[in-house]
Parts: structure tokens; sequence; C-alpha cells
């Protein structure tokens, strides 16, 4: 589903945003995505690039700290490149 490279996902057709986490990333449907979570969808998450994204390090991502990781060139949205 994604691709690792010096530290960015490629993420496939994958949009997040404050209304929440997409479903092929958040498994249980709270809204967040865990590290378990992520790892699931992107086998190559470190823990490292988990907690800089956690930027409120309550231990979980939501859509607006996944937006800013994107922002910030820690995840790249193929979307963004088309």
């Amino acid at each position: 589903m994604g691709i690792f490279s010096s530290g960015a996902i490629l993420a496939s057709l994958v949009v997040f945003s404050s209304v929440g986490m997409p479903s092929e990333i958040d498994t249980n449907g709270d809204g967040l995505a865990s590290f378990e979570e992520l790892q699931a969808a992107y086998t190559d998450f470190t823990e490292q690039l988990f907690q800089q994204i956690d930027t409120n390090s309550d231990g979980y991502i939501d859509g607006d700290e996944m937006s800013a990781a994107e922002e910030a060139g820690l995840i790249i949205n193929e979307d963004d490149d088309a």
C-alpha cells in the first residue's frame, strides 16, 4: 500500500483530513490511527516516524496530525503528484 523513502510515506489514494482517518488505516473505526494500525497498513512504518507525526504525544495519530505530516513532507500523497 505504501513505499517508504527517506522517512516519507507514499500513500496511494488515501486523503487525510480533520474529518477522520481513512478506513484503510483506521481498522477499529475510532477516528484515530495507532502505531499498530499504521504498521499494518505500511509495513515499513517506524516508531520514530510515528513519534514525529504524533505531535500531541497521546499515542494516536488523528487526521489533523496526518495532514500536518503530509504538509511537512513526512507523508507524500500520490494524489498531489497527479
